[in-house]
């Protein structure tokens, strides 16, 4: 079953166990890139709603460490894993092993009229869980968010 939820800003596609994200932001690549890749950023905005990000590690190379906690008063997640692909400007893939498998996560980034479309795909180990779709266009959001704030400056 595919189910396409499409809003001004977002198009997803969720089929079986692929949740697909494109997303295009008004700033260059560069300046994207450096959001998804940039710890200080990353603790801006790559958290859900009500939360707070720490960023622990972040090492930019196939193999080196990622790990960032997302916190509130009643709960802690970590999510821990490696990079499995770097490629400077244009995909970033990352991998996460989870009680159930492995769960991958692969952002694109293209140049585009427009500014940079980011199409971001994560596999999961079973069905897409309800509220993932909701969640990264939440988090999403706050991307735009503080790409738009800089470029206020």
């Amino acid at each position: 079953m595919t189910d396409d939820l499409t809003t001004d800003e977002t198009i997803t596609e969720s089929s079986g166990e692929q949740l697909t994200i494109q997303r295009t932001f008004d700033a260059p690549r560069e300046r994207v890139w450096r959001a998804f890749t940039d710890s200080n950023e990353l603790e801006q905005w790559f958290v859900p709603d009500g939360m707070t990000a720490e960023v622990r590690a972040n090492e930019l190379e196939p193999g080196g460490e990622m790990a960032i906690s997302w916190m509130n008063d009643d709960q802690r997640i970590d999510n821990e894993g490696y990079y499995v692909e770097v490629i400077e400007h244009e995909r970033l893939v990352s991998s996460e092993e989870t009680e159930t498998g492995e769960l991958r996560l692969t952002y694109e980034f293209r140049e585009v009229t427009d500014g940079t479309e980011v199409v971001l795909t994560q596999e999961f180990t079973s069905p897409v869980p309800d509220g993932a779709e909701a969640g990264w266009i939440s988090i999403l959001d706050q991307l735009e968010e503080l790409l738009e704030e800089g470029s206020n400056r």
